[in-house]
């Protein structure tokens, strides 16, 4: 095997890692949720997860976000997404991560239908996976 040019974590470590991560945003009392920022940190969105959250799987370690009803059907300002905040219950953040608009899941960004976002107008999470 050539040396890795970044880390490369084995398939179990990555379940556990990601099974212990998927938990944080479940803890608390209620499900948990991602914030849209923009670049300047302004709140443009909040978006409530199901719980839970997602799913890891047993093979690869990809934490997989359940997005299909996820949507702030009122943003609370105006802005271009820059990242998302996924929060507990409690609202601590414990990831932020790149946005990109599109229709396909990309690791390592959270998927919208739209990056210019429109205070009272819908933002939709498309997809979120991480590993």
């Amino acid at each position: 095997m050539p040396a890795p040019s970044v880390p490369t974590y084995s398939a179990t470590a990555l379940v556990n890692v990601h099974t212990g991560f998927r938990d944080l945003i479940d803890g608390g009392a209620g499900a948990g949720f991602v914030r849209i920022r923009s670049a300047a940190d302004v709140l443009l969105a909040q978006i409530p997860l199901p719980d839970p959250c997602g799913t890891v799987n047993g093979t690869t370690g990809r934490l997989t976000f359940t997005v299909a009803a996820a949507e702030d059907a009122s943003a609370d300002a105006s802005g271009t997404a820059a990242y998302g905040e996924f929060c507990d219950s409690n609202a601590v953040v414990h990831l932020a991560i790149p946005a990109q608009v599109g229709t396909a899941a990309v690791t390592g960004f959270i998927v919208l239908n739209t990056l210019s976002i429109v205070v009272g107008g819908p933002v939709r999470l498309l997809s979120a996976t991480i590993g």
